[in-house]
């Protein structure tokens, strides 16, 4: 979200030069794309929308964005289950995530937040297995990028 902002030196933006910046500039995700990441940011209180223009909700000048920064053009397993619930139950992502940190305490911390997530999805009697699928191949392809040659 910051990476607009601090490209132009501004705490405000029209929105079309935000999806500009995202969608054509840097090529992150068609325009589309780069919508719904705004409203979902919105949602979450880190930007502010009032008519054509948007504004940070928070200090540009607080994050660092490393030089050549790409987000994954893969979503991660964690927002896929975020998503499986929100779907599914009709709870806010808000609502989800408090629940998995609560989760995650009550595991004293040793799980990783997606697996938490995916354990509430199936406490909730929802189907998780291609997400835990893709979350096991990702944690063997993790394990073989760290092993000595």
């Amino acid at each position: 979200m910051a990476t607009p902002f601090k490209k132009r030196g501004k705490k405000s933006l029209k929105i079309s030069d935000f999806i500009f910046a995202l969608s054509l500039d840097l090529k992150w995700g068609s325009p589309e794309k780069v919508r719904a990441l705004l409203r979902e940011a919105e949602a979450e209180g880190m930007v502010k929308m009032d008519g054509e223009i948007v504004s940070a909700a928070f200090d540009i000048d607080a994050v660092d964005v490393p030089l050549g920064f790409k987000p994954s053009t893969e979503e991660a397993i964690l927002d896929q289950g975020i998503r499986l619930i929100t779907s599914q139950t009709g709870m806010s992502r808000k609502e989800v995530i408090a629940l998995a940190n609560d989760k995650q305490d009550s595991l004293k911390k040793l799980v990783e937040m997606d697996a938490v997530v995916l354990l509430l999805a199936r406490e909730m009697g929802l189907d998780v297995h291609d997400l835990a699928a893709k979350a096991y191949e990702n944690l063997l392809a993790r394990a073989r990028e760290v092993q000595p040659s």
